[in-house]
């Protein structure tokens, strides 16, 4: 019977150590090859993260144009690093040349440290097909230069929040001098909040589309959007979603996660999973 159970022990233990040994083996080092797809991964959603950082600046643009904020009955957002001017006051006037001054540099809702000027083109934002041309002017965000414009155009339907948001030569150029272009084309559909139009806390949206990019290295990526991302106004990040990028012909497929509102999301390459930060 002793022996019985140091034999049974032993075996135990060996497959234990076997289990563990694998797990380790598992948790390994990352190849090289996918560590440099990765990389480029990581830079190419750079330009989904700034198209989420534009349609706040234009949705706060277009809030005190109209005259929605204060008076209008608008709940103010918390998100005022910035100095906002808006050029003619008057009521129903429009276009509007809407100002946001950063000046010499402060830090916004969304962890960035945001310099320059915003400035913005906006029409009668409720009239169908009106638009919103947002550019840059001197702008950086932690300390990467950003030129460019993006181009909101108002597609809503008496049920349905609609805009077209247009990525048109987007450029960054960081402190080493390194740029990273892009352009693209994506579709935001309001899920949630509508009802409540006077609150932004509770719009939620999902987005659609693509974007095409080209990498430090003159490498292009275009990215495709699978199952809508989703974007709450109060989550600096997209929390849920699919899309894949096509980095030199290999399929990456990039998930946001389960709704949760964090910076974390996972790559798949050639079939192996790994964890990556927005």
């Amino acid at each position: 019977m002793k022996n019985q159970l140091k034999s049974s022990l032993l075996f135990l233990a060996a497959a234990f150590l076997f289990v563990f040994s694998s797990c380790k083996k598992e948790a390994g080092p990352i190849p090289a090859e996918d560590e440099a797809i990765i990389a480029k991964a990581k830079e190419s959603l750079l330009s989904q993260q700034l198209i989420l950082s534009s349609f706040h600046i234009a949705q706060r643009g277009a809030e005190n144009a109209n005259g929605f904020v204060e008076d209008g009955g608008v709940e103010n957002r918390s998100d005022t690093c910035g100095t906002l001017t808006v050029t003619p006051p008057d009521p129903f006037v429009f276009p509007k040349t809407v100002i946001v001054d950063f000046g010499n540099g402060c830090t916004d809702t969304d962890g960035k440290f945001k310099e320059g000027k915003v400035i913005m083109t906006v029409e009668a934002f409720w009239e169908p097909n009106a638009e919103i041309a947002v550019a840059y002017d001197n702008y950086s965000e932690d300390g990467v230069k950003i030129e460019g414009q993006f181009v909101f155009a108002n597609l809503s339907t008496p049920t349905a929040a609609i805009l077209r948001i247009t990525a048109e030569d987007i450029k960054f150029t960081d402190p080493n001098n390194f740029t990273f272009a892009f352009s693209g084309n994506q579709t935001y559909t309001q899920i949630a909040g509508r009802p409540t139009w006077w609150n932004w806390h509770d719009d939620v949206y999902h987005v659609t589309g693509n974007i095409y990019s080209t990498l430090t290295n003159g490498e292009t990526v275009n990215w495709l959007i699978q199952t809508p991302l989703e974007k709450a106004n109060i989550c600096n990040y997209v929390s849920k979603g699919t899309g894949i990028l096509d980095i030199n012909g290999l399929p990456v497929i990039v998930d946001y996660g389960d709704g949760a509102c964090d910076n974390q999301g996972t790559l798949t390459i050639n079939g192996q999973v790994y964890p990556f930060s927005m």
